[in-house]
Parts: C-alpha cells; sequence; structure tokens
C-alpha cells in the first residue's frame, strides 16, 4: 500500500534532521578545549579584568593636580542695627564668587603616578596569575576524571572475568567438582571489585564536579585523552626570570607601590600650597572688590605626625620586598620539587610497564593454568588476580602523578602552554 504524503515527509524531515543532530553532539573533551573553555567563562578571571582596566584608567588623573573649587558666598552680613541681613545697605557686606586651586608639589605628583602605574601593573599580573590557577585547576580536574574512568575501564574488565569465575566454580561445584568454599571465594573478589568500582566512580563524578565550576556542561564530556608527557621545558628555562611567572610577577608591582607610598611619606614635610581668587560684590553706592589668597600647609608637628608615618611606611617598603623575595625562593623550591616528582613519576612509569605489569601478569596466568590442570586451588588465582590489579591500578596512579606534576609545569607561564 503506498505511504501517505505527510508520513512520507515526516520520515523525510526525520532523515534529514537526525544526522545534522549527530554532527552537531559536541565530541571528546581534550585538555586544551577544557583549559580554552575555563579561561572564557569564568567569572573570576572577567572580575579581574575589569580591576585591572579600571586601575589603568585611574594611572593619567593619578600625577594631576585636584580639580578647581567654586566659592559662592556673602560676607560680613549685619545681624543688628536698620541693616540687618541686608546684602546691600552696608559697605562691608560683599557677594562672593571665585575659585581656588589646590597645587600639589612636582615630585609628590610624579610619585602617585608611580604608585597608580605601579598598582595598575600588579592588576594585570593578578590577572595571568589567576588565568594561571584556572589552567592549572582545570588540568588537574580533568587529568584526575581521565585516570578514574581508566580505571573504571580497568576494573570492568576484571570484573567480568570474576563473573566468569562466579559461574565456573559454581558449576564445578554442582558436577561434584571443586571445593564449596570456591564460589565464596569467587564471589567475594566480584565483591571487592564492585567496591573498588565505586571508590573509582566516586574519584571520577567529583572530579566531573570540580570541572563544572569552569566548564558548565561540557564538563561531562568524555576526556580525549592524556597529553604528551614528554612535552615540557627543562627546570633551567622554567627557573629563568622568575619575575615573569604569574605567581611572581605581582610582587615586583607590589614593591613598587610600597617604595612610592614611603617616598611621598618622606616628603610630606615639603608643603603643598593653593591659590584662591574671587569677586566681591556690594552695594551700588560701594565699590566692588576683587581678592587674591594663597594658603600653604604648615606641617609644625612633623614630629608626631609626619615623621612617624614615614618610619611605617619605610618599614611597609621594607616587608614588601622581604615579602618578594621570599615568595621567589619559595616558587623556585616548588618548580624543583615537581620537577622531582615529575622525573620519579617518568622513572616508574618506566618500571610499571615494563616489568611490574608483565610480571603479575605472567603469575596470573600461571596460577590459572594451573589451576585449570588441577595442579592449583582458587585462592592462588584469586590471589594473583588481586596483584594483578593492584599492578595495574599503581600503574595508572603512577601515569596520574606523572601527570599532574607535569600539569603543575607545564601550565606556569602563558607562552609555554601547551599547544
Amino acid at each position: 500500500m503506498p505511504q501517505s504524503v505527510p508520513l512520507r515527509l515526516a520520515r523525510l524531515i526525520a532523515a534529514l534532521t537526525f544526522p545534522a543532530a549527530a554532527l552537531a553532539a559536541p565530541g571528546p573533551l581534550t585538555l586544551e578545549e577544557a583549559v580554552r573553555i575555563a579561561q572564557s567563562r569564568s567569572a573570576q578571571l572577567e572580575a579581574q579584568r575589569a580591576s585591572a582596566e579600571a586601575s589603568a584608567s585611574l594611572v593619567g588623573p593619578a600625577s594631576e593636580n585636584p580639580d578647581p573649587k567654586l566659592i559662592i558666598g556673602v560676607e560680613n552680613v549685619p545681624v543688628e542695627s536698620a541693616n540687618k541681613w541686608s546684602l546691600t545697605q552696608s559697605d562691608m557686606t560683599m557677594r562672593r564668587i571665585g575659585v581656588m586651586q589646590d597645587f600639589v608639589r612636582g615630585e609628590k605628583r610624579e610619585l602617585m603616578g608611580e604608585r597608580a602605574q605601579a598598582e595598575a601593573r600588579r592588576e594585570a599580573a593578578l590577572v595571568e596569575m589567576q588565568a594561571a590557577e584556572i589552567r592549572r585547576e582545570v588540568a588537574m580536574a580533568f587529568l584526575d576524571r581521565l585516570y578514574a574512568e581508566r580505571s573504571l575501564v580497568l576494573i570492568d574488565a576484571l570484573a567480568k572475568e570474576a563473573e566468569l569465575q562466579v559461574s565456573g566454580t559454581t558449576a564445578r561445584l554442582a558436577a561434584g567438582r571443586g571445593d564449596s568454599s570456591e564460589p565464596v571465594m569467587a564471589r567475594a573478589n566480584l565483591a571487592m571489585l564492585a567496591d573498588r568500582r565505586l571508590e573509582a566512580e566516586r574519584m571520577a563524578k567529583r572530579a566531573e564536579a570540580r570541572l563544572g565550576r569552569w566548564l558548565g556542561e561540557d564538563a561531562k564530556r568524555t576526556p580525549a585523552g592524556e597529553p604528551d608527557l614528554e612535552k615540557l621545558p627543562n627546570v633551567a628555562s622554567l627557573t629563568t626570570n622568575l619575575e615573569m611567572h604569574p605567581q611572581i610577577a605581582m610582587f615586583g608591582p607590589m614593591t613598587a607601590m610600597a617604595e612610592a607610598e614611603a617616598k611621598l611619606a618622606a616628603i610630606a614635610t615639603k608643603p603643598d600650597w593653593s591659590m584662591e581668587l574671587s569677586y566681591g560684590a556690594r552695594g551700588s553706592e560701594y565699590t566692588n572688590m576683587v581678592s587674591l589668597m594663597f594658603r600653604m600647609d604648615l606641617p609644625v608637628f612633623s614630629g608626631t605626625r609626619q615623621e612617624p608615618a614615614a618610619l611605617a611606611r619605610a618599614k611597609q617598603a621594607g616587608q614588601a620586598r622581604a615579602q618578594a623575595e621570599e615568595a621567589r625562593r619559595r616558587y623556585e623550591s616548588e618548580i624543583r620539587s615537581a620537577m622531582v616528582d615529575y622525573d620519579i613519576a617518568r622513572a616508574r612509569i618506566a618500571r610499571n610497564e615494563q616489568e611490574i605489569v608483565p610480571l603479575a601478569d605472567a603469575r596470573a596466568k600461571a596460577t590459572l593454568a594451573a589451576y585449570e590442570g588441577g595442579r592449583g586451588d582458587l585462592a592462588m588465582v584469586l590471589d594473583s588476580r588481586r596483584a594483578l590489579l593492584e599492578a595495574r591500578l599503581t600503574a595508572l596512579n603512577v601515569r596520574a602523578e606523572a601527570a599532574r606534576a607535569w600539569a603543575q609545569l607545564a601550565y606556569l607561564i602563558p607562552e609555554r602552554s601547551p599547544k
């Protein structure tokens, strides 16, 4: 019977729509893509960028004199006699209008400009520092999830073998062969694997939750694979020009800010001054007047005011320099420690993959062959299978440790981040 036109149309739409939807579905998530998405969506990073832009916009005004002030008022208004409250009948009463300008000493304005520039540099360095922290946090969460899911695959493969062992021992017992304890041991082994699977699943879900903070729905995508652990700058290049590293770069501007504050406090005894120009209008019977006045600060109590403040600022500048040096030393030590972890983990990877896992696998195969040939017992088989599981999981954990150390080093500086 021929198909109706609406049915054919519906099938045509479905045939055109489903492939397009399949093509639009996101594929596996790579580490580079995860880092890129996190940096583009980070509200924390966007807030710091806004702060950096705000600080940069204040650099110019910081070294300028304050805005002039408008003066409007009346002077010498009588409050007694027949002319009280009159603004025009007394020869001393004036309606004044004028402007006043404060003038800050040039060296102070220069220092205030230096302080503002240093603050802008610090805020810009904080942007890079937070970007570096986001890169490392995302990389760590990505790698934790990747290796947790690989553990799940490994445990599931061994669980299938354990299920066959349960079935086999049960069948052997039903056929009058084997020991009654064998099915119990096989089920206990299967339960142990199920428990290990729950732990690996917990780790994978926790890592996905951490990724969700940065990636949103993209955190649910399957990790595409581990990075190239061999692609890494050597320790000499990582410890050169530490002041350029995001974690250290902010201390230079912070020190410059503290030093500018100390210099400003040191010259606080040099007074600023202001000028006031005003026009006074009196009654029609009296002449109008112009006034020009100058004002100057008088730091006559510098011993109890300016000098203690200058000493405090000088101490704070010394504190900033000491903190910068301590941060540099700590950061260099962390880099070298991460490099040691990375080198040792790579050596352990080779040892596990070339010796430990193959030997555990050979033992498991030998005990299974002996059991099937009637020359061994199930306990030895299960013990060797557990040892093989531990060896393979340890090898995975060692790769995870190497990957974490790699991430600590590979994402230190934007220019050296993997492409």
